[in-house]
């Protein structure tokens, strides 16, 4: 698997040295800035960051030099062989939906970036949206993770005869399966929560006669109290690639510490470091809406010792990070975190 995963990033990062080239955003044998290739480009402002991230991707790679914060093609640059990705994709365990819709995105990724083609329609085109937007998430290495995820919820303990659990971001309900699984025998009071109604309604009638299970909205930029989630009501919250999307993380993880008791688990999967296929793909969807304030920081993805850092100041000690660095799963850049609530 892992030499398919390095042979999706060298596609990707051919993807975005055909985007540059072609547009002459960034001609080869001319210096210029982040600043430049964006204007060249006509990078629209709130997607300028995922172009600041390619040039990062490249210049790690050794396809681009960097002199004074200009930047320059060095020897040949790689080349985007897209008629691999549906065998690349298929290795890795994705549906057969993702190579087709990748390659619709790239064939429209300069359009894309200046804002002259919205991603979510163009990828609703595609069928259920539900399925659509779920389906970077179906792959080998987001399952060992959802399973383990789901082995670590199932020994968690409840504070009294019901496990009380609240699932953050549900979203297309990847992690919700497998944890499910894990407590098919326990009673239990499991919250499906999403900040869209798209995915709510999508859980509501998929799980409509599972036993103990609510739906219902929420947001993690507003107050949980006000959102009907009371103060140490929780034994588990679970989130599944969905922090991130926290626009004060500090703000969102104190809200989660309030809603546990002291002892109680939090878990929650997520990516590490950027993933070079996903900054021309899906990626686009994580740019603020255009009326939105720009983003503070390129990086969307949190290292290890940063979230350890950030749960510690909410009240929250990190208790294990899998799979190790050293384990082949940890090549794709995903990890599952267990945190516990302690008392202050």
């Amino acid at each position: 698997m892992n030499n398919a995963l390095n042979a999706l990033e060298h596609v990707s990062l051919g993807v975005m040295t055909q985007v540059l080239l072609h547009t002459q955003a960034l001609p080869l044998r001319v210096w210029r800035s982040a600043g430049q290739i964006n204007q060249a480009l006509g990078t629209a402002p709130r997607h300028a960051w995922i172009v600041r991230r390619w040039l990062a991707a490249l210049t790690r790679a050794g396809a681009l030099g960097e002199d004074a914060e200009r930047l320059a093609w060095q020897g040949i640059p790689p080349t985007a062989a897209v008629e691999n990705l549906p065998g690349l994709y298929a290795e890795l365990g994705f549906p057969a939906s993702m190579a087709p819709l990748h390659r619709q995105v790239i064939a429209c990724l300069p359009d894309l970036l200046r804002d002259q083609l919205a991603l979510a329609p163009l990828l609703l085109q595609s069928g259920d949206p539900v399925t659509v937007l779920g389906a970077y998430q179906r792959n080998h290495f987001t399952a060992a993770i959802n399973q383990a995820l789901a082995a670590r919820a199932g020994e968690v303990s409840a504070h009294g005869d019901v496990l009380r659990v609240l699932e953050l971001g549900g979203g297309a309900a990847c992690t919700t399966r497998a944890v499910l699984a894990a407590l098919q025998a326990r009673e239990k009071d499991y919250r499906f929560t999403d900040i869209s109604p798209l995915f709510t309604g999508a859980a509501q009638r998929e799980f409509r006669l599972e036993p103990g299970l609510r739906v219902g909205l929420l947001d993690l930029d507003r107050d949980f109290a006000e959102q009907g989630i009371e103060a140490r009501s929780q034994d588990l919250v679970v989130a599944g690639n969905a922090l991130h999307n926290a626009r004060d993380l500090p703000r969102s993880l104190g809200q989660i510490r309030a809603c546990l008791r002291d002892g109680a688990s939090l878990l929650f999967s997520e990516s590490i470091a950027d993933n070079p296929a996903m900054l021309t793909f899906m990626h686009l969807l994580l740019s603020p809406p255009a009326d939105a304030p720009l983003r503070d920081a390129d990086e969307v993805f949190i290292p290890p010792d940063a979230w350890r850092q950030a749960l510690q100041a909410q009240g929250f000690q990190l208790f294990e990070v899998w799979p190790a660095a050293t384990d082949p799963l940890a090549a794709a850049g995903q990890r599952l975190f267990h945190a516990v609530g302690v008392s202050r």
